[in-house]
């Protein structure tokens, strides 16, 4: 009877983890802002995306350089590196009950700290991050709840 009710204790709490588990990754996107076009085959900003990206940052085109996954799952600092010289570090925070995931975030260029923060994690509304210029244009960071 106790092992009985140990297994359905278990199966309900797992169950309830399902869907709590389904949002817990953000994306670190790194784009090229510029107002000379990209090649015609590079990946560039979705509609949506690009349109604020314009709004804010005022260059005509956004290339993505790099895209990566962060499981906010393991709170553990993980990497994002495009560049050898060039790197965003961001580590997930102890989840609150009832709260968005918070994640705290840094900026390193040439191995030196450039800027920190955190970002809640919502859907539809990502964090901009300014970044250096780069030829004509400037990088930036997008971290996103998708």
């Amino acid at each position: 009877m106790i092992f009985r009710l140990l297994v359905i204790v278990l199966v309900l709490s797992l169950g309830g983890m399902g869907p709590a588990m389904a949002g817990d990754k953000i994306w670190v996107d790194l784009y090229l802002a510029q107002n000379t076009a990209p090649a015609a085959n590079a990946p560039v900003a979705p509609a949506q995306l690009h349109d604020r990206l314009v709004s804010v940052f005022g260059y005509k085109h956004y290339e993505l350089v790099k895209s990566e996954q962060i499981e906010l799952a393991h709170q553990w600092e993980q990497w994002a590196v495009p560049r050898k010289d060039f790197f965003i570090r961001v580590e997930p925070l102890p989840r609150q009950p009832d709260k968005p995931q918070t994640v705290a975030w840094e900026l390193y260029k040439d191995g030196f700290l450039v800027v920190k923060g955190h970002y809640e994690a919502h859907k539809e509304t990502p964090l901009f991050i300014n970044g250096p210029e780069y030829k004509q244009g400037r990088f930036i960071f997008v971290l996103e709840e998708r």
